[in-house]
């Protein structure tokens, strides 16, 4: 089951969006309205050690902040039991990183890494999240290593927090913390969740609700998945519709630049046959002007 989670999620967070969606909403640092997620670049691990490449459950990401990079990283955890050697196994994994990396900054410094922990196993988290606390105090604290993560921890986040959030990815964990009975009876709820949703993000969704379902009966999740498509329909043709005004709009301004180009020139010539002493009537003739804007033009 643990496996089948962290495809789900690897799938997920393999996209921009859906890293945005976590960043902006369930990660509570000032630092965060300051990244640049336009800029957002999923790492090729092909750099860095075997060992570390063939951590299915962890996703780097860099982003840029401040005009310098960060590196995001999400290490997904759906295991049964809680891990209390989280901390140093964070560190080990960064520092496997910084090994691994043969770039600085400009500042000639590694780049900052941001650890991310996003659990949702069945037990409370109790594990530290700091690695001083798993350390004996027994020498001056400045010699005592100091890491810590960020807990995103699912199954802590209320329900009721949750449905206020309106984000393709809080509908995620909203659905992981209801059983399938629970959240056919909250389909409402559920769906107000990502009805300002982005197209992009409610199709993803629907692609991970798929294989959520993938054990539940047809008639438990037909109705959960039926009204999920119809939003989708909804806001596809809307983005057709969006679309088409779009490129009608640029065509209208298209033509109306060629016809005020075309006036301008009129208007040039108009002037220098005045010039010269042509008559009124030969000059919107020749020109196409009106001879009311030809006479304006020459009082």
């Amino acid at each position: 089951m643990a496996g089948e989670h962290d495809t789900r999620y690897k799938f997920l967070f393999s996209h921009p969006i859906f890293v945005q969606r976590l960043m902006e909403a369930f990660v509570k640092e000032r630092f965060v309205r300051k990244l640049d997620f336009d800029s957002l670049e999923r790492v090729d691990k092909s750099f860095i050690t075997d060992d570390f490449k063939t951590r299915e459950s962890d996703i780097i990401w860099k982003i840029n902040y401040t005009d310098k990079p960060l590196y995001l990283f999400l290490l997904i955890e759906f295991q049964s039991t809680v891990d209390h050697s989280m901390p140093l196994r964070f560190l080990r994994y960064i520092t496997e990183f910084y090994q691994s990396f043969h770039q600085t900054t400009d500042s000639g410094r590694f780049p900052a890494v941001f650890p991310i922990l996003i659990y949702n196993g069945d037990r409370r988290w109790t594990a530290s999240f700091n690695s001083r606390d798993l350390i004996e105090q027994s020498i001056p604290e400045k010699y005592i290593p100091s890491f810590q993560y960020y807990p995103v921890i699912e199954n802590q986040i209320p329900k009721q927090s949750l449905a206020k959030i309106k984000n393709a990815l809080s509908a995620v964990f909203y659905a992981e913390n209801s059983s399938p009975e629970e959240l056919e009876a909250e389909i409402d709820i559920f769906l107000s969740i990502i009805t300002e949703e982005k197209l992009e993000a409610v199709q993803l969704l629907v692609q991970w609700l798929n294989n959520f379902f993938a054990s539940v009966e047809e008639q438990q999740k037909q109705p959960v998945l039926s009204r999920i498509n119809d939003i989708v329909e909804v806001k596809s043709m809307l983005l057709t519709k969006m679309k088409e005004h779009d490129q009608m709009m640029l065509e209208q301004g298209i033509k109306q630049g060629v016809e005020q180009g075309e006036k301008q020139r009129a208007v040039i010539t108009a002037k220098k046959m005045l010039a010269k002493g042509y008559s009124i009537q030969e000059i919107s003739e020749l020109t196409g002007l009106r001879q009311q804007e030809i006479q304006a033009l020459r009082d």
